[in-house]
């Protein structure tokens, strides 16, 4: 009787623990101890996890997986939180799945100025249109990897010096290949997420290797394609000579930065490759898909190049200023095609308030780009360039991405249409539907391409 009373005296004890912990966060759908929400939640499409929650808070609720994760689900809240008060969000998470599976690295040009920039971009684009030029059946065209090797030979070069041939690239396509399979692996696993539960579970061997190493070692495998560019640049780099690429510049700072070495230097041209290759190119398969199902918008982009910049030139950055359709339209594009499911997490460095709501130090935070773009009710007229900056592809505040890309999709789009009418197949509809994993890929498809 007396072990009865302790026991249920420790239960009601654990109970009154664990929801005076969860009375500390912002108000979500009641959590279960030690389960949290975990089963209230789809891992391969995270993207419906605030579309099913989110509008019954007002931009700011809690999910516990199992521990707290606060989720921004409006413009306001992402602004305040990332903008505003953009030091109390600076920190990553403290998390051995985010440690193993994610290499975060130092943000930095290295000197690479915005016409440096702009130059690559446009000798990739040149060589992307000459590769559709010699398409010869035009009435069936698969743009996925053309695109693929346009932005993968950007930045390619940025980093590493060269750039691959159209008829000679399989390196990059099985780079690119196994990280595709890989995060689809990951949606496909949720068992993975026992390493954000239980982390003390993954020291069983068999349950860390099927819950996270064997994911963490096929990223390394992936990753190989990185540190055997990066030892081949260094092989090549001489001191004296004025640096050609990021590798170069980087090894040339190397003596004076404590902080540089080269690890670090493998994990930045890691994160920049991943992260920029997969988003850029996602977008504009997205752009292509959309273009070729809105006509209309196609054809008024296409005149404000010809009108701006002609036909016998490329579009360059600083044509931008005088196409305002075009930016209106790029903007639309991203958000449209809304490819992160899951942005990357932040943690609070200090207890901070957003829209009145208490958040602990510490406190995983997950500024949720993908809903605000659905969702946020002031996109009804697109062509509005004064909501520019809510959309937030590349998320607020200082650790927000971009310069690259930006320039990638402004002239890969603008050339292309420049040259070309996109066009669906007769009787073969175009899918919007996204594979489900948490960069929202569209499905390989194709489309016609007519020279203007």
């Amino acid at each position: 009787m007396l072990l009865l009373i302790g026991l249920a005296t420790a239960l009601i004890y654990g109970l009154y623990r664990y929801y005076t912990m969860v009375s500390r966060y912002p108000r979500g759908p009641m959590p279960w101890p030690i389960i949290g929400n975990m089963f209230q939640q789809d891992f391969a499409r995270q993207h419906l996890t605030s579309i099913k929650f989110a509008p019954s808070f007002d931009g700011v609720f809690t999910l516990y997986t199992p521990g707290p994760v606060v989720y921004l689900t409006d413009y306001v809240a992402l602004r305040e939180a990332f903008v505003e008060r953009g030091d109390d969000f600076a920190g990553r998470p403290d998390n051995i799945v985010m440690e193993e599976l994610l290499m975060y690295s130092p943000n930095s040009d290295f000197g690479m100025g915005k016409n440096l920039m702009e130059e690559q971009v446009l000798s990739s684009v040149r060589e992307y249109l000459d590769a559709l030029d010699k398409i010869e059946n035009k009435e069936k065209v698969d743009l996925c990897w053309y695109i693929q090797l346009m932005v993968g030979n950007i930045i390619n070069e940025t980093l590493f010096g060269y750039r691959y041939k159209y008829d000679d690239c399989a390196q990059l396509i099985n780079y690119v290949e196994d990280f595709q399979k890989w995060i689809g692996d990951l949606a496909k696993s949720p068992e993975f997420v026992v390493g954000f539960v239980a982390p003390v579970l993954l020291k069983i061997p068999f349950i860390g290797y099927h819950c996270l190493y064997k994911h963490r070692d096929n990223m390394r495998k992936i990753c190989q394609y990185i540190v055997d560019n990066v030892q081949r640049c260094m092989d090549g780099y001489k001191s004296d000579d004025e640096p050609t690429c990021f590798v170069h510049a980087y090894k040339q700072r190397m003596p004076n930065n404590s902080f540089l070495d080269d690890d670090n230097l493998v994990s930045t041209c890691n994160d920049f490759f991943l992260a920029g290759h997969e988003t850029t190119t996602t977008t504009l398969r997205w752009a292509v898909l959309h273009l070729a199902m809105n006509q209309e918008t196609q054809e008024n982009l296409r005149r404000e190049v010809h009108a701006v910049v002609g036909r016998d030139r490329l579009p360059r950055m600083a044509d931008k200023s005088k196409m305002i359709y075009t930016q209106a339209t790029v903007l639309e594009v991203q958000r449209m095609a809304n490819i992160l499911g899951l942005n990357l997490a932040h943690r609070t460095t200090r207890d901070t308030v957003v829209k009145g709501h208490r958040i602990p130090k510490d406190t995983m935070v997950n500024g949720d780009i993908h809903y605000v773009m659905a969702r946020d009710p002031h996109f009804v007229n697109p062509e509005r360039l004064d909501l520019a900056d809510r959309v937030v592809a590349f998320s607020l505040g200082k650790r927000a991405c971009a310069a690259l890309a930006r320039v990638e999709l402004f002239l890969g789009l603008t050339a292309t249409v420049q040259n070309y009418h996109i066009l669906p197949r007769d009787g073969e509809p175009i899918d919007f539907e996204p594979l489900p994993m948490n960069i929202l890929q569209p499905k390989d498809q194709y489309i016609r391409l007519e020279k203007v």
